[in-house]
């Protein structure tokens, strides 16, 4: 693949002519070898189980993703990256050498190994869609799942590309291994041709994105980036600026059910069962996810586990503003101490709260967001700053002290067997990294 790439989508001038130009001034770039490249490596990445175990208590959670790591890490030592690394967590770690002798910032590339546990990512089987021609895509024929421009309105702007989904009894994967499709893609390209003028360039793959546990383990000092970007976002041109705050909790019910049910009253008998189902009930119909949008957050029970006396309800919290959190998670407070009180019999309560995630809008840099949109634009490409109803990596990694913004990377209706990719688009983040990777090589490396 690297000469395919390498001869026949580029061709490399003097490194001198580069100084100062645009990247697509140094390369000829032919966008269907690069598209071809691209679908090439996706459709293999796919086809690795990495799907993410909340219950697991290790990093990485699932042996899947230890695999889809060594197959990567190989990956990238076969196309010249240097200092190939897999942590003890599973994440792996590459650099691209500078090509400027300029003091440029050092920039990272990250996406995700893992995949959602909503749907099944196992046996995945990937169909393309070529040239799409507009109305229903059939996903399956049997199960009667189609995209159609009402269930996946980005449709609309998508006549004449290339469509990936998956055969429709899995998800694809598209999140996040078009990202990885896409840094993999423009490492081979970098690392194949010095053309480009671009600074010191990190790339990482991480687990476990899907349940905030991964990118913790990251250490952001160590991994030495003054700058990131996460390729882990939707539509065309969406940079992500702001973000949920996320808070989980966790509310636990004991009860005696052990008490026969013909003389169970007047006696010790307390159900768990019902104390769990009326906290779920109780929750306000108007503040879940389905009748909530725009900039208004939610409550979400994600569980409710019973074994015996003991029911247990996992949920999570999401909203903008902190003072919108505080007020969600009284109402959760609020239920709870309520079921207690209709169950005075209860043998035990407990209630607790782990925060997540937090907003970044105030801690990512203007300069970050600005690069990025006038590589966007350079390849005519109309910026969308957008605000997101959850969370990313890049979130993380900004609080850490790595300031980090987030690249599309064309997946659509994701974590279910709805799930496609649009080449057309992935190619054109392609493009985008190549752009801000120029770009960020006439800035000044920020002292520390």
């Amino acid at each position: 693949m690297k000469k395919l790439l390498v001869a026949v989508i580029c061709a490399a001038l003097p490194l001198g002519a580069a100084a100062q130009q645009n990247w697509k001034a140094v390369m000829r770039y032919d966008k269907q070898n690069a598209k071809a490249a691209l679908q090439e490596r996706f459709l293999k990445y796919v086809t690795y189980e990495t799907t993410s175990d909340p219950a697991a208590q290790q990093v990485p959670s699932s042996k899947g993703q230890i695999a889809f790591g060594k197959v990567l890490a190989k990956e990238l030592k076969s196309i010249g990256a240097k200092n190939v690394k897999i942590s003890k967590t599973g994440i792996v770690t590459a650099d691209i050498p500078a090509t400027t002798a300029k003091p440029a910032p050092t920039l990272a590339f990250l996406a995700h190994m893992d995949t959602s546990n909503a749907a099944p990512g196992k046996n995945v089987k990937p169909q393309v869609h070529a040239k799409y021609k507009g109305g229903d895509i059939v996903i399956n024929q049997a199960l009667d799942l189609r995209l159609t421009e009402y269930n996946s309105p980005q449709l609309l702007q998508a006549r004449g590309h290339d469509i990936i989904t998956a055969s429709g009894e899995t998800l694809l994967g598209a999140d996040d291994k078009a990202g990885i499709a896409i840094i993999m893609t423009f490492a081979d390209y970098l690392l194949g041709n010095t053309g480009i003028e671009h600074g010191p360039i990190k790339i990482a793959f991480t687990p476990d994105e899907e349940i905030s546990t991964g990118i913790k383990t990251l250490d952001t000092a160590s991994f030495g980036a003054d700058y990131a970007y996460t390729i882990d976002g939707g539509d065309l041109g969406q940079t992500i600026v702001e973000n949920f705050n996320g808070r989980s909790f966790t509310a636990i019910f004991d009860g005696e059910r052990g008490v026969h049910a013909g003389s169970a009253m007047n006696s010790a008998f307390a159900d768990n069962l019902l104390m769990a189902s009326d906290f779920h009930t109780l929750l306000p119909r108007h503040r879940r996810p389905e009748t909530t949008a725009g900039d208004r957050g939610f409550i979400l029970v994600k569980s409710i586990e019973t074994q015996g006396n003991r029911s247990i309800i996992k949920g999570n919290i999401r909203a903008f503003t902190q003072e919108e959190l505080e007020e969600l998670t009284q109402i959760v407070k609020t239920t709870f101490n309520t079921i207690k009180a209709m169950n005075p019999k209860n043998k035990g309560a407990e209630l607790s709260f782990k925060d997540q995630y937090k907003n970044a809008k105030d801690v990512i840099p203007a300069k970050l967001i600005e690069v990025l949109e006038k590589a966007m634009i350079a390849e005519e490409i109309t910026p969308k700053r957008v605000s997101i109803r959850g969370g990313t990596d890049g979130v993380t990694l900004s609080f850490n002290g790595l300031p980090t913004a987030d690249i599309f990377a064309g997946m659509y209706n994701l974590h279910g067997p709805m799930e496609y990719a649009d080449l057309d688009v992935m190619e054109a983040s392609l493009r985008t990294l190549f752009s801000t990777a120029s770009l960020w090589s006439e800035q000044p490396k920020p002292t520390r």
